[in-house]
């Protein structure tokens, strides 16, 4: 699981750009091979995505 900063731990929304789809699927690849559990995103998406 991947911890985004906000109620759920899925990703529901468009990405900006490829980049930050690379950046957060670089982040899952590492720390997985550490056998980590939750993950923390790389950047905090709590108050980007507002409803």
């Amino acid at each position: 699981m991947i911890d985004l900063g906000i109620d759920n731990n899925k990703i529901n929304w468009a990405l900006k750009d490829k980049q930050e789809f690379i950046d957060i699927i670089g982040t899952v690849y590492r720390e997985a091979r550490k056998c980590r559990g939750l993950i923390i995103a790389p950047k905090d998406y709590s108050t980007k995505y507002c409803y």
